[in-house]
């Protein structure tokens, strides 16, 4: 987690303060972060307030913003699934802001990349397995 300079941004949609004593980015706050998406604040660059892909998001800890590391948007959007057709823009209050942080995006779009390797891999080693005839029957 950095600090954020809040006077450089203007907040887009406010979430709730973090008020637990251990700090969010501890492993010991996993459990409390889980599919809580109501303590993640999102900031616009006051130069950039009309793209909503410069949008960060934060949480407020001890009176200061702070960016969410990787593990942190993990855990709080653990419930996101990137099916057919996803769109990471949405409306809320109407307000539009991004459904993940880009970063997170980007990072579930690689595992769900690498699975469908795999998963085809692995399709095309079983279908070779079933038809293969054994050399025995062949002599």
């Amino acid at each position: 987690m950095k600090a954020v300079n809040a006077q450089q941004y203007n907040i887009v949609l406010k979430g709730q303060v973090w008020e637990h004593n251990v700090p969010p980015c501890s492993k010991s706050a996993v459990c409390l972060l889980a599919n809580n998406e109501s303590v993640v604040t999102w900031l616009s660059p006051k130069d950039n307030m009309d793209n909503c892909l410069t949008h960060i998001p934060v949480i407020l800890f001890k009176g200061k913003y702070w960016t969410l590391s990787l593990r942190m948007s993990k855990c709080i959007y653990r419930h996101i699934r990137l099916r057919k057709g996803f769109n990471n823009i949405q409306n809320v209050h109407g307000v539009q802001t991004l459904r993940i942080p880009q970063l997170l995006l980007n990072e579930k779009k690689r595992t769900q990349a690498r699975f469908e390797v795999r998963k085809s891999t692995f399709l095309t080693r079983r279908s070779i397995t079933m038809f293969s005839i054994p050399i025995s029957a062949i002599s």
